[in-house]
């Protein structure tokens, strides 16, 4: 039982984690080669519409996760929430914003 709460909660808490903390490197990544290599605008672009991509495909697998448990956790909201202020940043459109905005109504704590 203990052993099956500890994976529980390092797949829950730890991926999640490492996930953004992956995607903080990616953005620092660029930021850096942008400055080295004095990207074009075009590929600045491409680069944007790339993370873009990259936070909509993630916001979509949250909102299929918890969407089907009927709850979120607050820690997951946190990281939805974190992941659509910059994918809005980026110019998102307004399919995201609904499915965040779904999230957002969902309750914290799971029914018992």
């Amino acid at each position: 039982m203990v052993c099956h709460v500890m994976t529980d909660f390092i797949t829950e808490y730890w991926l999640q984690f490492l996930f953004g903390f992956i995607l903080s490197g990616i953005g620092v990544a660029v930021k850096m080669l942008f400055k080295r290599f004095k990207c074009t605008f075009a590929q600045f672009d491409a680069l944007k519409l790339g993370m873009q991509a990259m936070l909509r495909n993630s916001i979509i697998e949250q909102y299929n996760k918890y969407i089907d448990k009927e709850f979120i956790p607050i820690y997951a909201l946190e990281n939805v929430t974190a992941m659509y202020t910059q994918y809005h940043a980026l110019g998102g459109n307004g399919t995201i914003t609904h499915l965040y905005e779904e999230l957002l109504e969902l309750p914290t704590k799971r029914k018992e």
